[in-house]
């Protein structure tokens, strides 16, 4: 027998020198993008470590500012306002919330105006006002009297204006009257004739 171990051999292929060049190629590639894909995770890497106390910083300011709104209370007025809204919503159909956008500018320029001071004055007069009414009702007589009164005079001037405009609201669609200042005027005249 023999002592030496039997080898098989295999026969060694030959390699196409095209086929290795194309290979090496393939990894040069492979190389370069590996390359640039650890430049991208170190760079990565290094924004998360600026971005890291930022963002904590971020946190802590917006945290402070949710503090302090809670604080004051407007978190639990956004609450609760929430569901105003949801009752708003619920109330009105698309062509309600298209008649109010067609129709915002006029009544902000109507809140602009009930807003005025002289307006607001007025307003909390009148509830003054209404808050002390006699339980009595008040005679002829003393009805008459109190329009001696120069502030019970004023305000009936001012109660009468309100409702010319009232009144006026038709009127100049409908057929032609006198224009605003003719009656006014003619109020004047009717008032110095009763001094």
């Amino acid at each position: 027998m023999n002592d030496q171990p039997q080898t098989h051999t295999q026969p060694v292929a030959e390699i196409d020198p095209q086929m290795l060049a194309e290979i090496n190629r393939k990894l040069d590639e492979v190389g370069r993008v590996t390359e640039d894909l650890s430049r991208q995770l170190e760079s990565l890497h290094d924004l998360r470590e600026d971005l890291l106390p930022i963002a904590h910083e971020g946190l802590m300011i917006a945290y402070r500012k949710l503090n302090a709104l809670e604080q004051d209370g407007v978190i639990d007025f956004l609450r609760e306002s929430s569901a105003v809204f949801q009752t708003i919503a619920s109330s009105f159909s698309r062509e309600d919330v298209k008649a109010l956008g067609d129709n915002v500018v006029h009544i902000l320029e109507t809140v602009r105006n009930l807003t005025q001071p002289e307006v607001l004055d007025l307003a909390d007069k009148t509830s003054k006002a209404l808050r002390e009414v006699p339980a009595e009702p008040m005679g002829r007589i003393g009805l008459l009297r109190s329009l001696r009164d120069p502030e019970v005079r004023r305000g009936l001037t001012m109660f009468l204006g309100v409702l010319r405009e009232l009144g006026s609201e038709g009127d100049e669609s409908e057929h032609a009257g006198p224009t605003r200042a003719a009656r006014s005027e003619a109020q004047d005249n009717d008032s110095e004739e009763t001094n």
